[in-house]
């Protein structure tokens, strides 16, 4: 039995105050309209309930393209996650967090479920010509309320930098700005409408293709019907491999729809028609195959992505 390290479920879609271009569910890659989906609580402990009972517990993300933080039922999904040991990994923009809700997380989650901050910038000004308009600097101050105030074994709090063309030049601004401040920064190239690297950030010797995608190996992606997709990049549901509440999450995961798929990329022998063809996104962004360590920081570093992980956080 095989089982998912990372699950990202859309409890509720279609949701976001911000519209970042980048983004292919409200950035204008595509001329459908995200349409506003909620999955009814008691089929979210459903899958909590199956996912807790397994040899290996994976983490959570309680969203796919929305912000998490528009979804009322947010609070009872982390009280019954907690409830069930079941780690639960927020990527937010930060903007529906108010005191209340920070308060929220420190008394509930711990040191294994972490919440991620995607701000794309160092100043004000690019962050409204990457991500929109709202004050960088009421952001940075919630980054640090958490972090002063969670305790000893608190949750983990890491910030997200995802270079474009306007936001390149702050890349190692940015590095230098949250290094020792947070438990982690992420610092990745964003894909363009064709998922794919773009070709202003291509490195000489990189292999344009590996065998394997973690995001059919490593993560799952359920919607807020229950339909499983091939991987997060899918804002639409243009893939299908069956649905959780007809035949449970692990017989999807370890199915022969699934099996296909991790064939075709094995093989490398996907065709125009297939949701993953020309993708360099997974194996790209997402394969972390290679770990080094310096006086700062612990590093996880795939292709075009680099997680830094800090040794030390001064409060």
């Amino acid at each position: 039995m095989k089982y998912p390290k990372k699950i990202h479920i859309g409890f509720q879609e279609g949701t976001c105050p911000l519209k970042c271009k980048k983004c292919y569910a409200f950035g204008g890659h595509d001329k459908r309209v995200k349409k506003v989906q909620k999955m009814p609580l008691e089929n979210a402990k459903q899958l909590i309930d199956e996912i807790s009972q397994w040899k290996e517990v994976p983490s959570v993300q309680p969203s796919i393209y929305t912000e998490p933080f528009a979804n009322e039922d947010l609070k009872e999904i982390i009280l019954y996650c907690r409830k069930k040991n079941v780690p639960i990994n927020i990527i937010t923009n930060g903007i529906l967090l108010d005191k209340l809700w920070m308060d929220f997380l420190i008394e509930h989650l711990n040191e294994y479920s972490s919440i991620s901050f995607s701000l794309d910038a160092v100043t004000q000004e690019i962050y409204e010509k990457v991500r929109g308009n709202y004050s960088l600097k009421k952001l940075e101050n919630k980054i640090e309320y958490l972090v002063n105030n969670r305790g000893v074994n608190g949750l983990h709090v890491s910030v997200n930098f995802t270079y474009e063309e306007d936001n390149f030049h702050e890349k190692e601004a940015f590095l230098e700005k949250w290094k020792g401040k947070v438990d982690a920064i992420r610092i990745t190239a964003a894909l363009d409408s064709y998922k794919k690297i773009p070709d202003i950030y291509k490195k000489e010797g990189v292999v344009e293709r590996i065998k394997e995608c973690p995001y059919l190996t490593e993560n799952m992606t359920i919607d807020s019907c229950g339909e499983v997709r091939l991987c997060p990049l899918d804002a639409f549901g243009d893939s299908y491999l069956g649905n959780v509440f007809d035949k449970g999450i692990i017989s999807i995961w370890n199915g022969g729809e699934m099996a296909v798929a991790r064939k075709k990329h094995k093989e490398n022998n996907l065709i125009p028609e297939d949701f993953c063809y020309g993708c360099e996104g997974g194996y790209s962004i997402y394969n972390f195959n290679k770990v080094e360590e310096t006086e700062e920081f612990v590093l996880k570093i795939s292709d075009y992505a680099i997680y830094y992980n800090c040794k030390k956080v001064q409060k």
